[in-house]
């Protein structure tokens, strides 16, 4: 192999690996019905920006709201900043008093958050319409 073909492989590695980056950024979206917030998060929980976009968006929803679900069903990643950034989320929430329900992990998010012990922390639900459901029969 010439060594101009080796620098096009490394750089076409190079751009594939920042595509699946990209694919893998946290986007959230957040949707008010009638007394529960719901942010559905598709991507990854991660160090840096993704995780202080969660728990921004929980400082912004807390004083507003007193119920919020976070939708994990689209989270394909989720690091030990993620997991903080959870923490923080509880932290945040528990001071607006307002409760947080983590809603469809997919199994190796829940196991992760079973061996940390974040499952003492958060109400976890099998699918978003359970933890809305139960969200809506709390009193407020």
């Amino acid at each position: 192999m010439s060594q101009t073909s080796t620098c096009e492989l490394r750089e076409e590695q190079r751009l594939n690996s920042q595509d699946k980056e990209r694919k893998l950024r946290l986007s959230l979206e957040t949707r008010v019905t009638e007394d529960v917030a719901v942010i559905c998060c598709k991507g990854r929980i991660a160090y840096g920006m993704e995780a202080a976009a969660l728990s921004g968006e929980i400082a912004e929803l807390a004083p507003q709201t007193r119920r919020v679900v976070i939708d994990l069903s689209g989270v394909e990643m989720i690091d030990a900043a993620g997991l903080g950034g959870l923490v923080s989320v509880a932290l945040t929430a528990q001071a607006s008093q307002c409760s947080v329900k983590l809603a469809a992990p997919g199994n190796l998010i829940r196991q992760l958050l079973e061996l940390t012990k974040l499952t003492s922390v958060f109400e976890i639900h099998p699918t978003l319409d359970a933890a809305t459901v139960v969200s809506r029969g709390q009193a407020a």
